[in-house]
């Protein structure tokens, strides 16, 4: 059975900026990360929109974040922040795919989401991969 069949994710913080508060707690018991103590690694992704980051992401780490469907061209398919738990992985790993940057849909002059995701990123994870 595939490690993605039993890869649990969530969105963390949706389009808006709005954080899912019920959503953690309910990741976090799902996964039982209590049981982890501090023994866990956060692992972020951040780059340009389209660019292969949820791809990336599916393939390293077994997770099921959702992927741009090409033939229906290049569009924003992440929105917010969406964390997943790796399965089979050790030490125990959340993985969380950022939207991509430079996106259409929020307009040339928006980049406070951008920055402001960014900057979570870089405070919560102890690694974070930059998609060029």
């Amino acid at each position: 059975m595939d490690k993605r069949d039993h890869c649990c994710s969530t969105h963390l913080i949706d389009g808006d900026g709005t954080f899912n508060v019920a959503g953690l707690d309910n990741f976090m018991k799902e996964v039982k990360l209590v049981a982890y103590g501090l023994s866990y690694a956060v692992v972020a992704i951040t780059g340009p929109q389209s660019s292969g980051k949820s791809t990336l992401l599916n393939h390293l780490f077994g997770t099921n974040f959702r992927e741009m469907d090409a033939l229906k061209g290049r569009s924003q398919t992440t929105k917010g922040i969406w964390i997943a738990f790796c399965v089979g992985m050790e030490p125990c790993t959340i993985v969380m795919d950022l939207e991509g940057t430079d996106g259409r849909e929020r307009g040339e002059d928006d980049t406070a989401f951008e920055k402001q995701s960014a900057l979570f990123a870089l405070a919560v994870s102890d690694i974070v991969l930059i998609n060029m």
